[in-house]
């Protein structure tokens, strides 16, 4: 499954600001749980002594509970810096879930240079471990193997536990040709899940500027230039204003290849599939090809033309495909 992992983004830009945070951690789940082991939480206190979250372990009554003990470690002067915490999911806890749940709850002051490291490694698709030990704050380290497993582990004997978290970068990169509406729309709808992003259209100061920053934003007359250097793994979405560029674009994507992207995409109907899949057979490209290419695009049983809701559609076809590939 593919990490969200807004906290992971968000801890060394707090503790930048020079404020204690506390990471909550599931550490382990028994049955039906709202989060799986490895779900990480943030928080903070602002400046009114209110808390600031970033993520979630699951919401409902759990969460609030997490919270309260979060808050009762920032606001106090003592020294104790971790502590586990079993919860039983119960009609008691006021939630029905019927699980068991044991959450890591641990302070940390002062950002360390390590931990800075380790993000800008992250960002260059580096896997990052970290290692908490009974007394021992959260150390972080590169993976030596980018392929390390995203699975995390909790060790325990008769007198000492640690916790391995593995957090891998995001596997779904994604290249969207157009920034219409509907191209925009699925950027917005993208962004908070984190996916690595190229927005490549050939109009002049068309993207959206509070999205310049967020994106890498390619203006260029070759657009279909840029197929070739993007990494296979990832997926194609064509959504141009122009047909014609849309079909020189299918020519370049479902290029056979050694290896195939994961997904191409191209907003349109059946009618303006059946078009392309004829002229590109007239090109000698071969069926199976043919059939490899997403059009329409988004799951079934959603027909609006709406931007939003195409891109929610598209976005969760997305989500299906690299889930598949995990």
């Amino acid at each position: 499954m593919m990490q969200h992992l807004q906290w992971w983004r968000d801890l060394v830009e707090w503790q930048q600001q020079d404020i204690s945070v506390v990471l909550v951690t599931v550490l382990r789940a028994d049955g039906s749980t709202p989060r799986e082991v490895g779900a990480t939480m943030l928080l903070r206190l602002d400046q009114q002594q209110q808390i600031q979250q970033s993520d979630t372990i699951g919401g409902g009554h759990l969460e609030f509970q997490a919270i309260d003990i979060a808050k009762q470690m920032l606001l106090s002067s003592e020294s104790c810096h971790q502590r586990i915490e079993r919860f039983n999911l119960s009609a008691r806890l006021g939630q029905c879930c019927g699980g068991v749940m044991w959450l890591l709850f641990e302070k940390i002051e002062a950002i360390k240079d390590e931990l800075i490291a380790c993000q800008a490694a992250w960002q260059k698709r580096q896997s990052i471990i970290r290692t908490v030990s009974d007394g021992q704050a959260s150390s972080w380290s590169i993976a030596n193997d980018s392929s390390a497993s995203s699975n995390s582990e909790f060790q325990q004997d008769d007198s000492r536990w640690q916790w391995i978290q593995s957090i891998q970068p995001y596997a779904m990169k994604v290249m969207i040709f157009g920034a219409g509406h509907v191209g925009e729309a699925i950027v917005r709808c993208l962004l908070p899940i984190g996916v690595q992003i190229t927005w490549v259209d050939n109009r002049d100061d068309i993207f959206p500027r509070d999205l310049m920053d967020q994106v890498k934003c390619i203006s260029t007359d070759v657009p279909e230039a840029e197929i070739t250097h993007f990494d296979r793994s990832g997926a194609i979405l064509i959504l141009t204003h122009d047909h014609q560029l849309d079909l020189q674009l299918c020519f370049e994507a479902l290029k056979p290849s050694d290896q195939a992207f994961t997904y191409v995409g191209m907003i349109g109907s059946k009618s303006k599939r059946a078009i392309f899949e004829k002229r590109m057979s007239a090109r000698g490209y071969p069926q199976t090809q043919l059939e490899s290419l997403v059009c329409p695009i988004g799951i079934d049983g959603i027909s609006s033309k709406q931007p939003t809701i195409i891109a929610v559609s598209v976005v969760a076809q997305l989500l299906q495909v690299f889930n598949i590939q995990k």
